[in-house]
């Protein structure tokens, strides 16, 4: 089972609950025996990019350092994208979200 199957499995019927990434990561490990390293919530967002992972699984929405939204699959979600690159303090919009359909700049 994949982590981000893993993830869907423990939140199944929490969608529009705030979440704590220290909380999923202790889930995981004390579930599967996940590796809390192997756990990267922002990979699976919304709401951020990140350089040389696919935007293709989308289930939570970033609301702040380690804190999310679980969503679920398939929100029609609206709003900005963003990213934050590597050795720079602030964040830029990489895309958009309108009903579900995103659009990358």
């Amino acid at each position: 089972m994949t982590i981000y199957d893993q993830i869907n499995e423990i939140l199944k019927g929490k969608e529009g609950n705030t979440v704590y990434l220290s909380k999923v990561k202790q889930k995981l490990f004390d579930k599967y025996g996940t590796n809390s390293s192997s756990i990267i919530l922002s990979d699976y967002c919304y709401n951020r990019i990140n350089k040389g992972i696919p935007f293709e699984k989308h289930i939570f929405e970033y609301e702040g350092h380690g804190t999310y939204r679980y969503l679920g699959e398939n929100y029609p979600y609206t709003g900005f994208i963003y990213q934050k690159p590597q050795g720079q303090n602030k964040e830029s919009i990489a895309g958009e979200w309108k009903k579900g359909i995103y659009i990358l700049f």
